[in-house]
């Protein structure tokens, strides 16, 4: 069971949504986008960090002194941990304590775990760096389905909506959004401000300041799909900053049920994050 294919229920939500794709085109001079297929979804690619924008602030990179080598780069070489630039001047003097504080982790020979790793949410945008499943769309007039098929994560964009006053703090945060031509706007306030919630796999933190701005549009014949992320936090960083992350889309059939925690062990007793669990029914 544990890779069983959903088939039937994502086929149906993904006929109903590319309807209201077509049903949305005709309310613009410029069709919507359309990210949702029956068979397809997005894989991320071109590595684990963000694109650095080509002009202007981006997010923090590894640190030039410590090369970051992963599991995948250049083959027969050894993997290394990553170490972030807490000298970067993006960062708030407290925001940089706290990269040092992880690098120095890194420098005790402790593992640089990522939350994902530990099937924690990625959160925002930190989410979007996750390379290893693909995600799908559902879109609806109302509302847009975001879903990574590793363990079943969904983030809910409300469509045509002004933000809630106070939106009560959450993971994927309260995300708005409107198309704009052939590009899907959305707009997230009210993250969470968790220890493990950080906005890149760097571990860079923020504050309950944070505002992610995305910018979603196929390109390439609609062969990949692109986001152009700006994030700002006043509170967390000196100015705001840009980034890009890009998908291909690939044919593995509807999602597959993909279970992080499930068997999930710690053999070497190694120094890492603890695994999600709940203390509490939630019914």
């Amino acid at each position: 069971m544990s890779r069983m294919v959903l088939m039937g229920g994502v086929a149906l939500v993904a006929s109903f949504a590319m309807g209201a794709t077509a049903i949305g085109a005709a309310q613009q001079s410029k069709p919507i986008p359309n990210f949702t297929f029956i068979d397809s979804g997005w894989l991320g690619f071109g590595g684990t960090n963000f694109i650095q924008p080509k002009s202007g602030p981006g997010p923090i990179s590894n640190d030039p002194k410590f090369p970051y080598v992963g599991n995948n780069d250049t083959p027969g070489n050894q993997s290394t941990e990553r170490v972030g630039d807490a000298s970067n001047p993006i960062l708030q003097p407290w925001a940089a304590e706290v990269v040092k504080q992880h690098n120095d982790l890194v420098h005790k020979g402790k593992r640089s775990f990522v939350a994902q790793a530990r099937c924690w949410p990625g959160g925002g945008p930190a989410q979007l760096l996750f390379p290893a499943e693909p995600i799908y769309f559902i879109q609806q007039p109302k509302e847009i389905y975001i879903m990574w098929q590793r363990d079943h994560h969904v983030r809910r964009v409300m469509m045509d909506v002004p933000h809630s006053a106070n939106p009560k703090p959450s993971w994927f945060g309260e995300s708005v959004g409107h198309y704009e031509g052939d590009t899907l706007v959305v707009d997230t306030i009210g993250y969470v401000t968790h220890q493990y919630h950080f906005v890149d796999n760097l571990r860079t933190p923020h504050s309950e300041q944070l505002h992610v701005v995305e910018r979603w549009r196929t390109i390439e014949d609609s062969k990949k799909l692109e986001v152009e992320v700006t994030v700002e936090d006043p509170k967390a960083y000196t100015t705001p900053w840009k980034a890009t992350r890009i998908w291909q889309k690939v044919n593995r059939g509807p999602i597959l049920e993909s279970v992080c925690a499930e068997n999930n062990i710690n053999p070497f007793n190694l120094d890492e994050y603890p695994m999600p669990e709940a203390k509490t029914a939630d019914f």
